[in-house]
């Protein structure tokens, strides 16, 4: 177990030997939190890891496999593979359900891009999968790493990502100035990369410190014009800086440690944060283990958006509802909905992602969950366009309560049908979240149903089961061999 004692004694340690502070073993106790963090992600290793853990690991990896190819065969996706088409070499490292190699930062951003187009990845104040598993898959393939070390990889970016988030968090006031709650992506992926790759608790300092540093700005997504930007949350650019963290520091080029936790020049401030509370860094680490708390996604869209779809998608499927007999659809839900999330036009499909209007017209469409949805066609068919003006929104006092309480994003609705008829349903929490989780079939369904369409589709069984029982295997190598094309 490690302890402050035992981070204060190597900050000692070094203090004494150059009579003042060392960058990555400073002594204000401010920094002893950053350093038990530091502490851990150094000695982390996959026998130390719970066996659930473990196992949710390889399923949030699958997944996230998953999104990412499926994000390779979409408008945006193509764009971006286009983008960067032409960094191909021979021996660089893969993108997901391509023909591509690039370095591994660049190999790592794409896959992180592509992991979000669809916003179907994991959840948790965030997409942790959307940084870390990019990370962690690009820095294994490049050092052909073992996989049990990828496993404990892809932990360490849970781990270290939800209790930065966590130390970081801001007033309501100041999030309406600052997405602060996208900051912490970069620094998960700079763990990720890091325990991937191996090094001394000094190099572990310097990658945190890196990763600190290299974290581009939170962006919103639609606050800034019409359509919505492409970046969304810049999930490429922080798992690029998690990356290239690691790979200098285990060069042992130093990085600045300190501004993990320094309270005045250091990350918090500079995000925006201003409820920095630096002892959440490592709280209860190795004893509440983080990675268990990230939900999977049933639906791809905004998780805020999950529970009126499965409302809409319940009534629909008990009462055979069809949706030319719908007068109208009342949804009574967290004031974010109806802040945030209303947009009878949606001009996109990342606007429609983010649309409450247009995923409840999919789900009163019975429309079965994929990245069909944004087909350019079925954004512009009457049908949905119908379906949108009849649904209004407002605000449901109970569920703006549990929303504050217990981050709960209740949504009760109300269809009235042609001949007068009333159906009604609440949603407290969506399939997929950790308090209803997706059974292991329930992850393969998506994982196959995300491949359908793409080359890799009739690998998908193999490769589900092979990831599965990826610790069993020599090297990454093989398993990443899979998930690429030939030329």
């Amino acid at each position: 177990m490690i302890n402050e004692e035992d981070c204060t004694a190597s900050a000692d340690a070094q203090s004494a030997s150059s009579h003042r502070d060392h960058i990555l073993f400073p002594n204000n106790p401010v920094h002893a939190h950053a350093g038990l963090l530091a502490r851990f992600l150094t000695d982390l290793s996959y026998e130390r890891i719970p066996e659930d853990v473990v196992h949710k690991a390889k399923l949030l990896t699958l997944d996230t496999i998953g999104c990412i190819v499926a994000g390779t065969d979409t408008v945006l996706g193509r764009k971006i593979l286009a983008s960067y088409g032409s960094t191909k070499q021979q021996d660089g490292c893969t993108v997901l359900g391509t023909s591509l190699r690039m370095p591994p930062s660049l190999a790592g951003k794409v896959n992180a891009w592509l992991s979000d187009v669809l916003d179907y990845e994991d959840v948790a104040v965030g997409h942790p999968s959307a940084t870390v598993i990019p990370a962690a898959l690009a820095l294994s393939e490049h050092l052909n790493t073992p996989p049990k070390r990828f496993l404990a990889g892809v932990v360490a970016g849970y781990e270290a990502g939800l209790r930065l988030h966590d130390a970081t968090q801001a007033s309501p006031e100041v999030y309406l100035r600052f997405a602060v709650y996208h900051a912490w992506h970069g620094l998960a992926a700079g763990a990720a990369a890091m325990v991937v790759a191996g090094g001394s608790e000094e190099q572990f300092r310097s990658a945190l410190g890196h990763a600190a540093a290299n974290t581009c700005l939170p962006l919103w997504y639609v606050q800034y014009g019409q359509p919505a930007h492409a970046l969304k949350a810049n999930y490429g650019q922080m798992a690029l800086a998690g990356i290239e963290a690691a790979l200098c520091a285990r060069h042992d080029i130093i990085g600045p440690f300190a501004m993990l936790s320094d309270p005045h020049r250091g990350f918090a401030s500079i995000i925006g944060s201003d409820r920095f509370n630096a002892s959440l860094l490592s709280a209860d680490l190795a004893h509440n283990w983080r990675t268990r708390e990230s939900s999977f996604k049933a639906f791809p869209c905004c998780a805020f958006l999950h529970t009126t779809i499965e409302a809409i998608s319940n009534l629909a499927e008990q009462h055979s509802i069809d949706h030319k007999d719908i007068r109208s659809i009342q949804i009574r839900t967290i004031s974010r909905i109806s802040e945030w999330f209303s947009d009878r036009r949606p001009p996109s499909d990342i606007n429609a992602q983010l649309s409450v209007q247009y995923v409840s017209a999919m789900a009163a469409l019975s429309l079965q969950a994929g990245r069909e949805w944004y087909e350019p066609s079925l954004m512009a068919s009457e049908d949905v366009l119908e379906l949108m003006e009849k649904i209004d929104v407002e605000v449901d006092p109970v569920a703006e309560e549990a929303f504050w309480k217990i981050d709960q994003h209740m949504s009760s609705v109300t269809i009235m049908l042609s001949d007068g008829r009333l159906l009604e349903t609440s949603v407290k929490w969506p399939l997929g979240h950790w308090r209803r989780p997706f059974e292991d079939a329930d992850v393969e369904e998506k994982f196959l149903r995300n491949l359908r369409g793409t080359a890799l589709v009739s690998k998908g069984a193999e490769i589900f089961e092979q990831g599965m029982d990826m610790e069993n295997h020599g090297s990454m190598r093989e398993f990443i061999e899979l998930l690429r094309i030939a030329d």
